[in-house]
């Protein structure tokens, strides 16, 4: 009886782990926490005008699936950054602020192609920003991208942590960049 309720648990634990997920979830928060305080606000808008806002696109025996984000990407993107800005550049957020930061989503995707015994994937984010300070605007692109390979299945939560240092990546190329910073701050 003993061994078959230890069977029993055991299938129930291997069916979870195989289900697929629902979401791709990827996390918008530093990894640091600061309490700087705010010098300036500005306002930040998201634009994703990308005709699929999934971030995975798995493709399995030439049968392609996609898993969009945990919270929609503009919403996604605005959070990251914004709580990048306030630690990096002590930078708050304001939505009537003259100073305005606008973020087009060009490319924010992760293919993961799975083979039978391995796996390959490529991510790739493109952002293009407008900043509007005053009189002058500054326009610019900003671009990431990352492959890795590995045996068996992919496990979805640490391409799920790679993605999200891949866009916290992006959000320090854009917060170092000097001529955002000049934008920024003045």
């Amino acid at each position: 009886m003993r061994n078959l309720i230890f069977v029993g648990v055991l299938i129930l634990m291997v069916a979870g782990c195989s289900s697929a997920p629902s979401h791709f979830i990827i996390n918008t928060e530093p990894a640091i926490s600061s309490n700087n305080l705010v010098i300036k606000n500005i306002a930040i808008n998201v634009v994703d005008p990308r005709s699929r806002q999934a971030i995975l696109r798995l493709t399995d025996a030439g049968k392609h699936s996609y898993l969009s984000s945990n919270i929609p990407t503009t919403e996604l993107v605005k959070q990251g950054f914004s709580a990048h800005v306030r630690q990096q550049l002590a930078i708050g957020t304001n939505p009537s602020s003259n100073s305005a930061l606008s973020i087009t989503i060009e490319k924010m995707a992760l293919k993961l192609d799975q083979g039978v015994v391995s796996y390959e994937t490529q991510s790739l984010i493109v952002f293009n920003i407008a900043i509007n300070s005053g009189t002058r605007t500054l326009n610019k692109t900003f671009k990431r991208q990352a492959t890795s390979k590995g045996p068996l299945k992919a496990d979805i939560a640490v391409l799920e942590s790679e993605f999200s240092a891949l866009l916290a990546q992006i959000y320090n190329d854009i917060s170092n960049d000097s001529q955002v910073r000049s934008y920024l701050t003045i």
